[in-house]
């Protein structure tokens, strides 16, 4: 099956692969080769994807939907990063960042608040995604 997978600045990934995991606001899914036509919307986490070489990419995703069919899972995320491109220093500091905001906020703006737990919940995506990565490959 083929995966596309497009965020507002680029397509991050596109290629055949044996399958997909991934999160919706439905539940975790698997997106096998010849699935069902299917629109659903996504939420921060971690996709899995195993490539027609059996080789497991882990990819933290955040927002926006997927769309399946004829053979083809086209995901369009709000955000999306391969694990490969994380760093867990760099992942910590925005947490902070998130955290220091949603304190800040919490009692005096509710879409600022709104804004910093979102950006939280994509930091915990992130870091999801780097742990799996290097658990994986300490395998």
């Amino acid at each position: 099956m083929k995966l596309k997978l497009v965020t507002p600045e680029k397509v991050l990934f596109e290629q055949e692969v044996r399958s997909v995991s991934l999160p919706t606001t439905e539940g975790e899914i698997t997106i096998l080769p010849n699935h069902a036509p299917l629109v659903m919307m996504l939420k921060s986490g971690v996709a899995t994807v195993t490539a027609s070489d059996g080789v497991i990419d882990d990819i933290a995703i955040s927002g926006g939907f997927i769309q399946v069919g004829n053979n083809e899972l086209t995901m369009m995320a709000d955000m999306a990063e391969r694990g490969e491109d994380l760093t867990m220093d760099v992942i910590k500091e925005a947490k902070e960042r998130a955290k220091k905001a949603m304190e800040e906020t919490r009692d005096i703006d509710d879409v600022a608040f709104a804004h910093a737990a979102a950006a939280l919940e994509r930091e915990l995506a992130r870091e999801r995604t780097a742990l799996r990565r290097m658990s994986r490959h300490r395998a």
